[in-house]
């Protein structure tokens, strides 16, 4: 029986391995995932501030386009001065030249603000810039690692799988069953309470005397009646 249960002991240690390399098959690709739209995130941000300062430059353009007309509708109008004949016209064409003049100040207060928020713009962008190539050039090489420990997974599994097949026979079958059965049923793998103490290492309950000594000989196979778990010696730290 002693030797059962200390096969049993190796045979949970490389469970708990195969349970370590599952847990990271499902984990490591939220992580990757998690670390990607980060970076897509800081990307689409920054992409985001250069379409609206794209946006802006474009209607700065128009607003130079629009005083440059304005301009030359305000020099014909002003030109006309010297051509006018009557009062009537007169009157006419300074109402023209004012009306120019004010939707060239107006334009120009227009184009001053856009400028303005240019400049805010290209501030931001080179902000956003550099945190986009932080975020990318630390969660790329995570990135990178966590893939290739995907990728090799399932071999690492196999590997692990094979040392189990080697040390399960070595186990008594109703030992094994009964193993088996508390280890799929918990969500850490682990079926054994390895005693080093006076308590469950699983649940803590105190061990009456009588139990800790049959614990220690190992010559029957005993279980926590409080979690279940199986008790195995792991030596008295105290002794």
């Amino acid at each position: 029986m002693i030797e059962d249960l200390e096969n049993l002991k190796q045979l949970q240690e490389i469970d708990l391995r195969i349970h370590e390399q599952e847990l990271a098959q499902k984990q490591f690709p939220d992580t990757v995932e998690e670390l990607e739209g980060a970076i897509k995130k800081a990307k689409e941000s920054l992409e985001n501030y250069q379409t609206k300062l794209n946006k802006t430059q474009a209607e700065v353009n128009s607003l130079d386009d629009h005083i440059q007309k304005s301009r030359d509708l305000l020099e014909k109008s002003q030109s006309k001065l010297n051509s006018i004949k009557t009062n009537r016209e007169y009157d006419a064409v300074h109402a023209e030249i004012e009306n120019q003049k004010n939707s060239i100040n107006s334009v120009e207060i227009r184009k001053k603000n856009l400028l303005d928020e240019i400049e805010k713009l290209n501030n931001t962008i080179e902000e956003k810039s550099k945190e986009y190539q932080q975020i990318k050039s630390e969660n790329e090489p995570q990135i990178s690692e966590l893939k290739k420990k995907i990728a090799a997974i399932d071999s690492v599994i196999a590997g692990i799988v094979k040392e189990r097949n080697e040390i399960a026979p070595k186990i008594s079958k109703p030992i094994l069953r009964t193993y088996d059965l508390i280890r799929k049923k918990r969500k850490n793998g682990n079926a054994l309470s390895s005693i080093t103490g006076k308590t469950c290492a699983v649940c803590y309950k105190v061990l009456e005397p009588q139990l800790y000594n049959e614990i220690k000989r190992g010559r029957k196979m005993l279980l926590c009646q409080n979690c279940g778990s199986i008790f195995v010696w792991g030596g008295d730290s105290k002794e």
